[in-house]
């Protein structure tokens, strides 16, 4: 199910842009599921987790590096929480290497639920955190 990219939107332009590839890379996984005429997926899902390994590690330095400039108080849970994100990934990517075509679409289903519930509450809660700290301490700037 895709999820709806506006529900996602913090203000913070260069931000938003990198949270619709990840919230497209999700769709994809979701997509990867959903696909019942694909018989071996384990090629495919290694595919994009290794892209959103590779996109999630540029995001994130991304975003903290705008934090640290504007001088966010909450960096420092936000660090957290990439580090974790990043981590979980990295298990999955090692359930990979253990899947039999039994159990390759529970493993793609716990990955897209876990994405989607992350991406979810991350930018919903804790990116806006910060998007609002930034756009008060931005305000009356041209």
């Amino acid at each position: 199910m895709k999820q709806n990219k506006e529900d996602f939107l913090t203000g913070v332009g260069a931000v938003d842009a990198e949270h619709v590839v990840l919230l497209d890379l999700t769709d994809q996984v979701g997509a990867l599921l959903a696909d019942e005429n694909m018989l071996f997926k384990c090629a495919d899902i290694r595919q994009l987790l290794k892209r959103l390994e590779d996109y999630t590690t540029m995001h994130f330095t991304h975003e903290e590096q705008l934090m640290e400039k504007m001088g966010y108080g909450g960096i420092e849970e936000q660090k957290k929480q990439h580090r974790m994100f990043v981590q979980k990934l990295e298990e999955f990517t090692d359930r990979v290497s253990k899947l039999s075509l039994g159990t390759q679409d529970a493993m793609i289903q716990d990955l897209f639920e876990y994405l989607q519930q992350w991406l979810q509450d991350h930018i919903k809660v804790e990116d806006m955190k910060y998007a609002r700290f930034a756009m008060e301490k931005t305000k009356g700037d041209c």
